[in-house]
């Protein structure tokens, strides 16, 4: 029994010893950068984040490549850049050499390798579809669901990891080796080098063309959905998103960040943003990385180092350039069930205000401000309408999108009564459909035409709009997608000069475009008088009346267009009624004028365009889709 007791004593020393030296070597691990989740055996792995396919202006003066290097197991923590080429023609020469040297970012506790490799090939896929219809590269309903999920693991990743920042290499095209041509359609290839080991990254720029284009109205290519860095989650300053921008052959930039009130639930809280406008690390104070790293989830905290709206609007003014005006916008969530200030179920975007205070001053804020998971759908959306009578209108962002990175458009629908006047048909990094039977496209003509009432008594309509919601820290890693034409009342030379009442009157108007390119069709009916009436515009004929007028179509690319005039009406919110249809094939850069004609049959109707394009020669770019707001005609 004494024996039993010596040996069980020397035993649970020997426990103690062995776990002393865990600890110990567990302190050298740390101290010493190894973990125990990469085994000296496991296989290295190195992958090359950047977007897969960029657009840029023929006019653009430089064409940004972000790089950022991601690994698995052992290896050195960086990694060289011996090879950039663009269609075989070598521009490693042009990089400075110490930018050839590039952080790799250890995954390892992050997610596993095998869940790494399905996002990144969701995302090269995905970034394929969006500029060709390639079955090969379709995503399966249960591919796109782990798709979004990936992207939500890999953007918290992210968010939490802020040194995985990209390397941006920039390249100015007055001095490439080749001259950039319409329709352009350059390869790219970049090879990393670490421990003997490399990674291959192979990527497109696809040329467009994007110009305003003058009818009675002066169509202006314009973003309205970005972030900056006024919004928690904005890794970007309004100048840097305004050059972006301008590259990819915008004129108008409204950035949309969110102001404060998520997880703030005791009143009252300051009319804030919900950021600084400081990018930095965590370890600098008042960035938005230091916020998040320091105070987590107790928002009330972060309320002394967020931007004021003033601030905001004079930073995103100040942003203007001779090439694109920039405005001061919000994204606000609402919701129909939760109202503890912590939820929401959708996405409202507000331009046109003038303050996040609303009516009646401070005293008006709890009511009828402008604060994030704060109000159900209709009292914010009134709440924006109110904000600058006459002048500040709501969208409506992401219909489309899906859990867990998005909330469908049905859960706000069925109660949705206050006016708001766009729809965005196209809009993130995600969507890789843009064909007229998909779901937003066939959600909105479905809301045209049960606020057709609304619309002929003056209170707006779902004007077609498009949002890139660039750019948090994924955002990086896609190009700058979509157009919105928006239809002013002038052309401005100098963009500095362009006010923002004109470009609110226009959206709240509904004279908008939406593009998945770039390309430009613009619709004009003739009234009972024979005036052409332009989009968004609303009028009475006579029944069985002919409606006269034509389309104008300005493509970015150059293709082969179907170019159609849909019809709605009550019950009739499909393709089925098609008054014209026809082919053409427009160059880049080029206009041409199609004639329309056709019965009007009475009641209440409305009429848009949709255009859909392919290539020439059968390489599967699909050159564009658009959208045009709609006209409405009544019978007297």
């Amino acid at each position: 029994m004494l024996a039993g007791k010596g040996l069980r004593l020397a035993n649970s020393a020997a426990r103690r010893v062995v776990f002393v030296a865990l600890c110990c070597l567990l302190l050298v691990f740390s101290l010493t950068g190894f973990t125990l989740s990469a085994p000296v055996d496991l296989e290295p792995e190195l992958a090359i984040l950047a977007p897969v396919v960029q657009t840029y202006d023929l006019d653009a003066y430089r064409w940004d490549f972000p790089f950022a290097l991601v690994g698995f197991g052992p290896g050195a923590r960086t990694a060289r850049l011996t090879e950039l080429r663009i269609d075989g023609h070598d521009l490693l020469g042009t990089i400075p050499m110490a930018q050839r040297t590039m952080p790799v970012h250890r995954l390892d506790e992050e997610i596993a390798p095998a869940a790494f490799r399905s996002w990144n090939n969701y995302r090269q896929r995905a970034s394929v579809l969006r500029v060709r219809n390639d079955e090969r590269q379709a995503l399966s309903t249960a591919e796109e669901r782990e798709f979004r999920e990936g992207n939500a693991r890999m953007r918290e990743v992210m968010r939490r990891r802020g040194e995985i920042a990209p390397l941006n290499i920039a390249l100015n095209v007055s001095e490439l080796p080749f001259r950039v041509a319409a329709d352009g359609h350059y390869r790219v290839r970049a090879v990393v080098e670490r421990g003997g080991r490399s990674a291959v990254w192979e990527g497109e720029v696809l040329i467009v063309d994007i110009e305003p284009v003058t009818t009675n109205s002066t169509w202006t290519p314009a973003d309205l959905h970005l972030h900056s860095t006024f919004a928690l989650d904005g890794i970007f300053t309004p100048g840097e998103l305004a050059s972006r921008l301008a590259n990819r052959g915008y004129s108008i930039g409204y950035i949309t960040d969110e102001p404060a009130g998520r997880y703030i639930t005791t009143q009252p809280i300051l009319p804030r943003m919900s950021g600084t406008g400081r990018r930095g690390t965590a370890i600098e104070s008042g960035t938005n990385a230091w916020l998040t790293a320091t105070f987590g989830n107790d928002r009330v905290r972060y309320l002394p180092y967020l931007a004021t709206w003033e601030d905001y609007h004079a930073r995103v003014r100040a942003a203007s350039s001779a090439q694109i005006a920039m405005f001061p916008g919000v994204e606000i969530a609402a919701s129909t069930a939760n109202h503890t200030h912590t939820d929401h179920n959708g996405h409202a975007l507000a331009y046109g205000i003038q303050n996040l205070v609303g009516i009646g001053g401070a005293s008006g804020f709890e009511i009828s401000g402008l604060r994030y998971s704060w109000f159900a759908p209709n009292t914010l959306l009134e709440n924006i309408n109110n904000n600058r009578l006459g002048w500040s209108s709501g969208g409506i962002a992401h219909p489309g999108a899906q859990p867990p990175l998005g909330y469908p458009w049905n859960i706000w629908s069925p109660t949705l009564f206050a006016r708001y006047d766009g729809f965005e048909l196209m809009s993130g990094a995600l969507q890789t459909n843009f064909s007229p039977g998909f779901g937003p496209m066939q959600k909105w003509r479905e809301e045209i035409v049960a606020r057709l009432n609304a619309t002929f008594a003056g209170n707006g309509f779902p004007s077609a709009r498009t949002g890139s919601d660039w750019a948090d820290v994924l955002s990086q890693f896609t190009s700058i997608p979509f157009v919105t034409h928006i239809g002013l009342s002038q052309w401005w030379g100098d963009m500095t000069q362009l006010g923002q009442e004109n470009v609110d009157a226009a959206l709240r108007a509904g004279r908008t475009v939406a593009s998945r390119f770039g390309g430009l069709a613009i619709l004009r009916l003739r009234d009972a008088q024979g005036v052409p009436q332009e989009i968004g515009s609303r009028f009475t004929m006579p029944v069985h009346a002919t409606v006269s007028g034509e389309i104008t179509l300005r493509a970015a690319r150059t293709g082969f267009y179907r170019v159609r005039v849909i019809e709605n009406r009550s019950t009739r919110t499909g393709l089925e009624d098609t008054r014209h249809d026809s082919w053409h094939t427009v160059s880049s850069g080029h206009s041409i004028v199609v004639p329309v004609s056709f019965s009007f049959s009475g009641g209440q109707r409305a009429y848009h365009v949709v255009v859909e394009g392919q290539d020439l020669e059968g390489q599967g770019v699909a050159i564009d889709t658009i959208y045009t707001s709609p006209i409405f005609i009544r019978q007297p």
